[in-house]
């Protein structure tokens, strides 16, 4: 189902591929996730994504793992300022939803 997710708080607040694929973070914690996996839970094209995660590996969002068959898996790191990040943009939605 390509195109169908909820808006998270990053996103809710930035709008762009970067929030997007933060937002994911809350869903999955450090689990791993391929490209392919992030296209499909953010709705964004393959190559917005390979973008966007190189981005946030580059900011210590994100860190490459290991490798599922020839795909190349990521992890969030949720123990650095992501933790902090992703509940003050929760709180914030929830305040502006009021």
């Amino acid at each position: 189902m390509k195109g169908q997710h909820s808006v998270g708080p990053l996103e809710s607040i930035f709008g762009n591929s970067e929030a997007k694929v933060l937002d994911q973070s809350l869903i999955v914690g450090n689990m791993e996730q391929t490209i392919s996996m992030l296209e499909e839970s953010t709705g964004l094209s393959f190559s917005t994504v390979q973008k966007t995660v190189a981005k946030l590996i580059d900011k210590g969002f994100m860190t490459p793992t290991r490798k599922i068959g020839n795909a190349q898996a990521y992890s969030f790191s949720v123990e650095n300022d992501l933790h902090e990040l992703m509940e003050w943009a929760t709180k914030f939605q929830l305040t502006r939803a009021d």
